[in-house]
């Protein structure tokens, strides 16, 4: 049987009006308290329980505890950029192709939340690049990492521009504001027919970005925007939700093209 012990991290759910969920994500501590707007929850009270349990604060107010899954730590981690939100990052991972073992470039790592999902696909016996140029960008994805115990990530502090290190790489993702300036490097360093994937918040840089990457040799080159709404249900209707993820982003796919 699972059971919650200290030091755990565990996500806490207290539901607010209208049954909209508030999320905490907390480390289980002996005596620790969490004060919420629904009541305080003494952590020590769920140690030993199931995961799925549900408690009561201090106001007597209903808490299901459940054990994080990884959108949940995206959702949650500490941040120095922007993040590609799990919308995002899933479509891209499926056109991607890519699978548990292959070797990754991303270019771009900011926080490390689209980091946190390709490390987590590729598994243990793969390996992800990543490149960024701000070291507190690296530092701040290298505690988001640690936070999941994932240890088969590189982090590099440099300008992918001034060279990739890698080659015969399975992918390559960009998460950068000029992409079309590092795709020569970008077609040389992929394998035969291996795809880019970019993610740009502009129509402008998609356009910039598509016709350099016609120019250098990608091929099957998509454009797309993927919305995100969720529904909420109750006894007297179901309907949109008030609130939904919308334009995050657009995301460029193109496939190497053999110059040979």
């Amino acid at each position: 049987m699972d059971l919650i012990s200290e030091d755990d991290a565990a996500l806490l759910v207290v539901y607010g009006k209208k049954g909209k969920p508030k999320k905490f994500l907390v480390k289980v501590k002996r005596g620790k308290v969490l004060h919420t707007h629904k009541g305080s929850i003494d952590l020590s009270e769920i140690i030993g329980k199931e995961w799925g349990c549900v408690i009561e604060t201090s106001k007597g107010e209903r808490v299901e505890v459940h054990k994080p899954i990884l959108t949940d730590y995206i959702e949650k981690i500490g941040r120095a950029t922007q993040i590609i939100y799990p919308k995002d990052a899933g479509f891209m991972i499926l056109k991607s192709g890519i699978r548990p073992g292959d070797t990754v470039v991303e270019i771009g790592t900011g926080s490390g939340a689209l980091t946190m999902v390709l490390a987590n696909f590729l598994g243990r016996s793969g390996r992800l690049y990543s490149y960024d140029i701000r070291r507190e960008s690296l530092e701040t994805a290298e505690r988001n990492l640690r936070l999941l115990g994932i240890d088969n990530v590189v982090l590099k502090h440099k300008d992918a521009k001034e060279g990739i290190d890698e080659s015969n790489v399975d992918a390559i993702f960009l998460d950068i504001p000029d992409p079309w300036e590092i795709l020569p490097q970008v077609h040389e360093r992929l394998k035969p027919n291996g795809p880019f994937l970019a993610f740009l918040p502009s129509c402008e840089q998609v356009n910039k970005t598509v016709l350099k990457a016609r120019e250098v040799g990608f091929g099957l080159i998509e454009i797309h925007e993927i919305l995100d709404r969720e529904y909420e249900s109750d006894e007297r209707r179901t309907r949109p939700a008030p609130w939904m993820i919308g334009h995050t982003g657009f995301i460029v796919i193109g496939r190497k093209i053999s110059r040979s």
